[in-house]
């Protein structure tokens, strides 16, 4: 694929001093993905959000115009978090501490004693506010005092070859975190090759996925735009879940991508009928595996999607937010339990990534080699090493 990149050095995924520099040109560059549009449907209505990377807490609110914004969490006169609750709909908010009052839309309202503080302009001490953008319905909020590239030079043409996407009609999520003892890059990698799928998950995915024809999985349909990337998965459509339970449960609430073929047939192939997702028209089309730089794999499904969000937090350590969004939440005792097995199947399949980047991190560490090796089936990885290589030697925007 004319990559030069067979090799990385192990220090990527291990130095102290690589990380605080990664977390300084990449993730105070990049666009961050936080939240959705629709967590704050209606006027009034906030989410707090944390991005421990960067040690931010975040209101997004939704003004009486309209508008959706972000600030900093803190009060402009001594640094509290105004907002504490995850979520709500208020016209103001009143810091706890000494109840200066700002409005949803950032602007410092009401100062106590105000006689006391002749030097503060309140037109220009409002919230902090932070950089935003939407695409698809996704917010992604930019941490730069002026970004160095805008935001759909960020997205690279991702925006537009999957730009229409009604992820707006899969508002049920099962949202949960993982803590994890691996460097983030680790598990972004595990999601971007079919490679150690035959080995490390052959009691989960090898019945689901593989065929006679891919026995590694090799990825279908590799795509590339700026410091994102896209690719094609398969299933083995000739696979069918065994006994009635776990029948029962294939066909109920969470996405899977077990193909449902009366859907399918029905016309009825909800995310996958996009343009964008399976361009190349493989039979046994699975998923798409959508990797959003820096931190972001997206898998659009027939009947939802998944979102993984990748958060570093040291050298060796990574939070993972995991979100698992479908059309409705159960309406019966059956699909609860249905929805329970399922995503306890998707949580089994993340365990054995999860235990091994720990095992691959403690290897990393111990300094046995200098270099981790990428294979030519690898080539997203090369590309992601690629796109970190650029960010942290000033290059945000080059592909």
């Amino acid at each position: 694929m004319g990559l030069d990149n067979g090799t990385a050095p192990t220090a990527l995924y291990s130095d102290p001093d690589g990380f605080a520099q990664e977390v300084e040109h990449i993730f105070r560059r990049a666009w961050l993905l936080v939240a959705r549009v629709d967590d704050v449907p209606q006027p009034g209505d906030f989410i707090r959000r944390e991005v421990p990377t960067l040690k931010a807490s975040v209101v997004i609110t939704r003004g009486k115009d309209g508008i959706v914004r972000a600030f900093h969490n803190a009060c402009s006169h001594r640094g509290v978090a105004l907002v504490c609750e995850a979520a709500g709909n208020a016209l103001t908010f009143r810091c706890p501490y000494h109840a200066w009052v700002y409005g949803i839309d950032g602007s410092l309202r009401a100062i106590p004693s105000e006689e006391d503080f002749p030097h503060v302009d309140k037109a220009e001490n409002g919230l902090a506010p932070i950089h935003l953008a939407v695409w698809n319905g996704f917010v992604f909020l930019n941490f730069a005092a002026e970004p160095e590239c805008d935001f759909a030079t960020f997205m690279a043409g991702m925006d537009t070859m999957y730009d229409g996407m009604d992820f707006t009609a899969y508002p049920a999520t099962i949202h949960y975190r993982e803590n994890v003892a691996a460097n983030w890059k680790l598990l972004i990698n595990a999601f971007n090759e079919g490679y150690h799928i035959p080995f490390l998950h052959i009691k989960t995915l090898v019945p689901q996925l593989l065929t006679e024809d891919n026995p590694f999985l090799q990825y279908h349909d590799i795509r590339r735009f700026g410091p994102h990337s896209s690719s094609t998965l398969q299933r083995n459509y000739g696979w069918a879940p065994q006994g009635a339970v776990q029948q029962f449960a294939m066909r109920h609430l969470l996405p899977t991508s077990v193909p449902d073929l009366d859907a399918l047939a029905a016309g009825k192939a909800g995310l996958t009928a996009h343009p964008g997702v399976n361009a190349v028209g493989i039979d046994n089309f699975g998923t798409e595996v959508i990797t959003i730089f820096p931190n972001v794999i997206l898998q659009p499904l027939a009947n939802g999607y998944l979102l993984f969000t990748h958060w570093p937090a040291a050298a060796d350590r990574q939070i993972i937010d995991v979100r698992v969004c479908s059309p409705a939440h159960p309406g019966s005792l059956r699909e609860e339990f249905a929805a329970a097995n399922m995503l306890a199947a998707t949580r089994d399949v993340l365990t054995e990534d999860i235990a091994m980047s720990q095992v691959q991190q403690r290897g990393l560490d111990s300094g046995a080699h200098a270099e981790v090796v990428f294979g030519e089936n690898e080539a997203h990885l090369r590309f992601f090493a690629g796109a970190v290589r650029d960010f942290m030697h000033e290059n945000p925007g080059r592909s």
